[in-house]
């Protein structure tokens, strides 16, 4: 291939990070590894001018908006002592929205008294009103993912980082669902950027029915992904010209010819032999996967001067689909599973991707040597610059200048 001159003014850039529950965490932080390797050395993914972070990957980008590298992601993942992010409890993921649920038993023996006299002075309540009675002891969700925002708050304030949207270098968007009307909020713009990121992280984490919705003032919010997948005209809006999309969850290409289906004995060709649970969660990934291909048509059409890429698994890809979204002990295999998948992509299609990114300034390599996603990149931890804007600094600055002036003025 010939050599493709960038050129010498970049292009504004945008990676936006899907969702995926826990395998969607640490599937991005391999697939941000890998192609990290096949960046320059003039620019590396802490370098995109804007993250927009949904569900998990708003996890991911929280800490990537404050320059922290995949490998620091990882280490925390794999309770490694040496990582300099504290490793990530299981039990702060998975809390039991206990408190609820015994706030909501308590009050169901009045409940079903005012119920009954109700149904004693009606003649029809229009079905049965013990239905709907049974309906409001049920909690919000099964667990509480309060500790999320308490891990990601403590993390950031013990590396030295940010959570406030406003003094990250790099621009930041969470997108999350509010509940009651279903309209999309981005928090990280403006009127919504004076949430704290931890904050903004666990209402766009709150899987509807497994998390309790996450309260922000006077709303409720859940996860990010429930009106778009992507949110892809989130980067448009703010100018990108390059948007680089890591979409976790695909749905799966079964070949029936293959005895491939994972079953308690032996294997199957059919995912029906799964039972409904598979069913179900495969006609989501069509659901969620349908909708990426039909914006990605609309955007190309719309704005063909806007370069997308889409990193996700392979349609054929078992390993991901029968991995439960949220299995805490699969983080490692899948994370190193997302980084030797994710290079094997980027190779296969180098030639098609390398003009893409020079067309915006950013040279794309091969490569000289692989680097494992188990040990640190061959680029340092530390950013080149500050990930967030310090009032401390610019104090610092001011006051050494007073000095100086009032010695050459002495």
């Amino acid at each position: 291939m010939p050599q493709v001159q960038p050129p010498t003014a970049r292009n504004k850039t945008a990676l936006i990070l899907a969702g995926g529950g826990i395998t969607g965490v640490v599937y991005e932080i391999g697939a941000l590894h890998a192609l990290d390797q096949y960046l320059g050395d003039a620019f590396t993914i802490a370098d995109f001018d804007l993250i927009v972070g949904l569900s998990a990957g708003a996890f991911v980008g929280s800490f990537l908006a404050n320059s922290i590298t995949p490998e620091a992601m990882f280490a925390a993942l794999r309770q490694d002592p040496r990582a300099p992010i504290a490793p990530f409890p299981k039990w702060d993921v998975f809390r039991p929205n206990l408190g609820e649920f015994f706030e909501r038993l308590l009050t169901l023996p009045r409940t079903l008294a005012l119920n009954a006299i109700k149904t004693l002075r009606k003649a029809t309540l229009g079905g049965n009103p013990y239905v709907s009675v049974f309906d409001e002891i049920l909690p919000s969700g099964l667990f509480v993912n309060d500790r999320v925002e308490r891990y990601l708050r403590q993390s950031l304030h013990r590396l030295g980082r940010t959570n406030d949207f406003r003094q990250l270098r790099r621009t930041l968007y969470v997108v999350a669902t509010e509940l009651d009307t279903g309209d999309r909020v981005v928090f990280g713009d403006e009127g919504h950027d004076h949430v704290p990121i931890s904050k903004a992280v666990q209402a766009s984490t709150a899987i509807p029915l497994f998390y309790r919705p996450v309260r922000i003032g006077r709303r409720d919010y859940v996860d990010g992904a429930m009106r778009k997948t992507l949110h892809i005209d989130i980067a448009i809006a703010k100018g990108a010209k390059l948007i680089v999309c890591i979409n976790p969850v695909v749905p799966l290409r079964n070949d029936i010819e293959r005895e491939a289906v994972p079953l308690f004995e032996g294997q199957g060709r059919y995912l029906r032999e799964k039972g409904f649970g598979y069913i179900a969660w495969q006609m989501l990934r069509v659901l969620l996967h349908s909708r990426i291909e039909l914006g990605l048509e609309r955007y190309k059409r719309l704005y063909p001067d806007v370069d997308i890429i889409l990193i996700e698994p392979r349609l054929d890809d078992y390993r991901m689909f029968f991995h439960n979204i949220m299995d805490y002990e699969a983080r490692v295999p899948i994370a190193k599973h997302g980084n030797d998948t994710v290079m094997a992509h980027l190779s296969e299609h180098f030639e098609e991707y390398a003009p893409i990114f020079a067309r915006h300034g950013i040279e794309l390599t091969r490569p000289g040597r692989r680097i494992p996603l188990s040990v640190p990149a061959h680029r340092p931890t530390a950013p080149r610059a500050p990930a967030f804007r310090s009032d401390q600094d610019v104090s610092r600055l001011q006051a050494s200048l007073d000095a100086l002036d009032a010695r050459l003025t002495s």
